[in-house]
């Protein structure tokens, strides 16, 4: 009897419990779906890769066989296209799409 009372118990308070489908996955800011296709599509073509490539734990160098002067023409892509200036020292600590995705997010107006 003690278990039947218990399980009704759970079920009512679960009933009100928020649904996962309604929970937000993103933080303020953060980029919006076309967003991020459009910094995919900058990204492979400014470092002719493949888009399918582009993934947010891709790094330039490593998985993107970027070298320094392609990484510097990419930033300078993304820089226009989302009208922000990435600072050198900034610059230089973005290592991955998920680097710049993260940078976007702090740093937009």
């Amino acid at each position: 009897m003690k278990v039947i009372a218990f399980l009704a118990a759970i079920a009512s308070v679960s009933a009100f419990a928020p649904s996962p489908a309604f929970s937000r996955t993103r933080t303020s800011l953060a980029l919006s779906d076309a967003e991020y296709e459009t910094l995919q599509n900058i990204i492979a073509e400014q470092l002719e890769a493949d888009v399918s490539k582009v993934k947010k734990e891709a790094s330039f160098t490593e998985d993107l066989d970027a070298d320094s002067l392609d990484v510097v023409e990419m930033v300078m892509a993304i820089e226009e296209e989302f009208e922000i200036e990435i600072e050198d020292e900034s610059a230089s600590a973005i290592k991955t799409v998920g680097d710049v995705c993260d940078y976007l997010d702090a740093n937009r107006s």
